[in-house]
């Protein structure tokens, strides 16, 4: 069973997931605002908040994970590791 706290990196994780797939169209407002304001609305904590705030800069939401679904096996196998590692450093910041 999930915690809470899971389910917070988790829904912003999906969240950034399903903006990034509608990031292609250039829509405004970036995927980056997005996530910043989803955590902004979801955290739970300023120093939860500040810690996600700091890891969303340190990734290009407009490209994570872009080859995810349409790249061949290896370019697929990497974007999802990288969707990992950002999960996962989200995730950190509820320590």
């Amino acid at each position: 069973m999930k915690t809470p706290r899971r389910s917070l990196t988790s829904t912003v994780a999906v969240a950034l997931v399903a903006v990034l797939g509608l990031s292609a169209c250039q829509s405004d407002p970036s995927a980056t605002r997005v996530a910043q304001d989803l955590v902004k609305t979801l955290a739970q904590t300023p120093a939860e908040e500040e810690c996600m705030l700091d890891v969303i800069d340190e990734y290009d939401l407009d490209t994570l994970g872009s080859d995810a679904s349409d790249g061949d096996e290896a370019e697929q196998t990497a974007a999802n590791a990288e969707l990992a590692r950002f999960e996962d450093d989200l995730a950190a910041c509820q320590n």
